[in-house]
């Protein structure tokens, strides 16, 4: 397994830890319990968009997952000034950050990535 098929890897068990995060905390709430299943159905059909990117080696897979982890932490944020579960939060926020982190420095890497594939076979040096 290389470098980028293992942070293929973590990317999907964090997205998916994140969802769960929020399945966690919205069974805490009292009320807008419908809007957090509403967004986490978004989630999962994001989510699920992002793995098809990722298993294609898209470039916008990287940014969408940023977007996700972002939209997915300030979701978090929210949830816990409604429930004040703690421990659900700061797993769920560990997740998040480490999912922000790591998206964006592949979005430098998947971009650099495709700079490196040139090839000068018709030059020939002359002594």
């Amino acid at each position: 397994m290389n470098a980028n098929d293992m942070k293929i890897t973590v990317s999907v068990i964090l997205l998916g830890l994140s969802l769960f995060t929020g399945l966690v905390l919205e069974t805490r709430m009292g009320t807008g319990y419908t809007i957090q299943l509403v967004i986490i159905l978004i989630g999962i059909i994001l989510t699920a968009g992002i793995i098809f990117g990722l298993w294609m080696d898209a470039e916008w897979a990287y940014p969408l997952s940023t977007l996700v982890f972002a939209l997915s932490l300030a979701n978090l944020v929210w949830q816990f000034s409604a429930t004040k579960a703690f421990l659900p939060f700061a797993f769920g926020l560990l997740v998040n950050v480490a999912g922000l982190v790591m998206c964006i420095a592949s979005v430098g890497n998947a971009m650099s990535m495709h700079e490196l594939e040139t090839y000068e076979a018709g030059k020939k040096r002359k002594r």
